[in-house]
């Protein structure tokens, strides 16, 4: 991604750095704008509120399976790394990348009406989003990343459904209406996810982008999306970890009293 960041930037001519420059001013702005998602995403998938909310559940539902599909099983260093990369490939390449061609390209919009004169200057005025360049640029790409999120990650159809074959016909019957409920539960949190997932990732890269145009250092996004990435991945999986470990000491539990109560 950030290879074809730089290469969007060479072709638009926008600075490919995005204003990165190390500095402990933009690593505490990065921290401190990290705070605010963190602290809102947690509360939302707390177990309390996971309980009494259907929508988050339907957001857990969607942190679980990404955790579940391609964070779960790997250590620490590889987790710290792509978290890392995957910070950095993001930033430079919908940050700087995009949102810079496009307030780049908002902007330049009205150079050529810059030598008008007469009633024609009115038409420097035009379009009226320019003055807010940077604005329609961070929301138009916050829609294009969770556009693109909502077609990589769209949970498919299953192929088959597995079930037991009954002999008799009021046993089919109630097979029927079972899977009628289940599907009808199964359907509704489906489609949360679909609308959750893209979503939340919209949401994100919006508040990233004016974040970039408050602190016009790509360093402080790229801290805030790594601090946020590590922090509410590493809960989830150490949610996982200890579901895992409280269903084993159960089996266990249970194992040693069918073994007492046999012997």
């Amino acid at each position: 991604m950030a290879l074809a960041g730089k290469l969007i930037c060479s072709i638009t001519g926008i600075d490919a750095t995005g204003g990165f420059h190390l500095s402990l001013g933009a690593i505490l702005e990065g921290l401190g704008y990290a705070a605010p998602p963190i602290m809102a995403l947690l509360f939302i998938l707390d177990d309390e509120v996971v309980k009494y909310s259907p929508h988050a559940r339907a957001i857990r539902d969607v942190e679980d399976e990404e955790l579940r599909s391609f964070f779960y099983g790997m250590s620490p260093w590889q987790f710290i790394l792509i978290v890392t990369a995957s910070s950095i490939g993001e930033e430079l390449f919908y940050r700087v990348a995009v949102q810079g061609a496009l307030a780049g390209m908002f902007l330049r919009g009205t150079e050529l009406m810059k030598d008008a004169h007469g009633i024609a200057c009115l038409t420097g005025m035009l379009p009226l989003f320019v003055p807010f360049a940077q604005a329609f640029a961070a929301v138009i790409t916050a829609t294009l990343t969770g556009s693109l999120y909502y077609v990589a990650t769209a949970p498919k159809d299953p192929t088959y459904v597995v079930a037991p074959v009954l002999s008799s016909r009021t046993g089919r019957e109630d097979l029927k209406k079972l899977f009628a409920v289940f599907y009808t539960a199964w359907n509704e949190r489906r489609q949360m996810r679909k609308i959750y997932s893209p979503l939340l990732e919209g949401l994100l890269a919006l508040y990233l982008g004016f974040e970039w145009i408050q602190t016009d250092n790509i360093l402080a996004p790229m801290i805030t999306h790594g601090i946020y990435s590590a922090v509410v991945l590493g809960h989830g999986l150490c949610k996982i970890h200890d579901h895992r470990r409280k269903l084993r000491q159960r089996i266990q539990q249970v194992r040693s009293e069918w073994k007492n109560a046999k012997s």
